[in-house]
């Protein structure tokens, strides 16, 4: 079978996309023959050379920036067949002193621009009956967290946003879901990770006993945007390590 996902042809947005799990997610649907739309900050970071990659900056922590982006991209595109939501940042500090334009910003780029994004690029879907929203959702959708208000705040809402947008859009053909990844290796948790306190805590609770990899949250993607998880609505998989079941 040499189109396994269904994927080969098909046009993927996907926000964060130059590292980290973006980056993994990137080529994983590369891989699979899709057409990606790289949406980030700097896109050509990411190293590829192939002609299915198609570059877009823009700072979706900035509204205007975000706007502009989605008018582009139904300017350039009249079809998308997935979006995938996976930017996003947290900024670490006790809530007593969160900084509130660090506040503003996170809601900005966590949550909001998710939401500007389906919102806009959707109706196509709709309207032809057939589509994939996903969100990268987090460990903190569905944990407290420490000192990472306005993270946990954000993936919390993306969790109601994923539950939402799919009770609109289910009957219409549109499937919306999350993947929540654990501590995969990457710029954002390598901090934690290479803590020599907080790692060795950390890595004791993954039942699966190693730090996740981008690659290994780029395979639900590629589920999760093909046509064998039709059925499957309104959920998000975590891919943890077994984390969440400990």
């Amino acid at each position: 079978m040499s189109d396994p996902w269904g994927l080969e042809g098909a046009t993927v947005a996907i926000t964060g996309a130059s590292t980290g799990i973006g980056a993994a997610l990137t080529d994983a649907f590369l891989d699979s023959g899709a057409i990606v739309l790289g949406i980030s900050r700097s896109p050509d970071k990411h190293p590829t050379t192939s002609p299915n990659y198609r570059t877009y900056a823009a700072d979706l922590s900035v509204r205007s920036e975000t706007e502009a982006l989605i008018d582009t991209l139904k300017a350039d595109h009249e079809r998308i067949d997935v979006l995938i939501n996976n930017a996003g940042h947290a900024l670490r500090a006790p809530s007593v002193d969160y900084p509130m334009d660090d506040w503003d910003r996170l809601i900005e780029l966590n949550l909001t621009a998710p939401f500007l994004l389906s919102r806009g690029l959707a109706p196509p879907m709709l309207q032809r009956g057939a589509g994939k929203v996903i969100f990268t959702a987090s460990l903190w959708s569905f944990l407290g967290g420490r000192s990472v208000p306005a993270y946990t705040v954000t993936k919390s809402g993306i969790a109601g946003m994923i539950r939402a947008l799919s009770n609109e859009w289910a009957p219409q053909g549109v499937q919306v879901n999350g993947i929540a990844p654990g501590y995969i290796d990457t710029d954002l948790t390598r901090p934690a990770i290479n803590d020599p306190e907080i790692g060795p805590a950390f890595l004791s609770r993954i039942p699966a006993g190693r730090w996740g990899e981008p690659r290994d949250v780029a395979g639900a993607a590629l589920f999760l945007a093909s046509h064998h998880s039709d059925y499957i609505t309104g959920t998000i998989v975590p891919v943890d390590g077994g984390w969440l079941a400990h």
